[in-house]
């Protein structure tokens, strides 16, 4: 089955002879969309045999689903979001596992900004968000990263929008300790 692609798509041929079922094309795509996508696995696990292990398991699917590619979209978001997806939910059965419950009926307090959040480079956050524990970073994540609102991470993670809010401020605090921790040591070391 031929994609949707324009016949100069830089994926068009490759992607056909994934189809047709190349071992030599599909080790080519593996390898060249690999680097690309373990960034997203690593922003909601953490940590990086996790990542690779659902990045993997993320290759298999994709491979199973290239005849639905439509071209609605660009390709790679198409890529990315099935690897977002699949974090997703390794990250649902994980919990699911250790039976963590999500305290439903408290109410937080409403998040203050942190303005010095706002000043950190995008590869300080990166570093910063491996040291979170898991429940903050994907809702950091989702709402940073991908746009996402209070309600859409509510339904994706299966808690209260109220959880989310928290689970947002909660991130950017021990963000910002971080950044001073780490900024602190720079400043003392000079």
């Amino acid at each position: 089955m031929h994609l949707p692609l324009t016949p100069t798509s830089p994926h068009a041929d490759l992607i056909d002879a994934c189809l047709r079922g190349e071992r030599r094309a599909q080790e080519q795509f593996y390898r060249s969309h690999f680097p690309k996508l373990l960034p997203i696995c690593l922003r909601y696990l953490g940590n990086r045999e996790e990542s690779v292990e659902v990045l993997n398991q993320a290759m298999l699917k994709i491979f199973q689903s290239l005849d639905g590619y439509r071209g609605d979209g660009s390709f790679e978001g198409w890529l990315a979001t099935i690897v977002r997806n699949h974090a997703l939910s390794f990250l649902r059965e994980q919990a699911r596992a250790q039976r963590k419950l999500v305290d439903k009926t408290f109410v937080w307090p409403p998040s203050v900004p942190n303005r010095a959040l706002d000043q950190l480079a995008v590869e300080d956050i990166l570093k910063l968000l491996e040291r979170l524990p898991d429940h903050l970073r994907v809702v950091f994540s989702l709402v940073v990263f991908d746009g996402y609102t209070h309600a859409e991470v509510a339904a994706e993670l299966e808690i209260t929008e109220t959880a989310s809010r928290w689970r947002l401020m909660k991130s950017r605090d021990h963000l910002q300790r971080g950044y001073r921790a780490t900024h602190a040591d720079k400043t003392s070391e000079s």
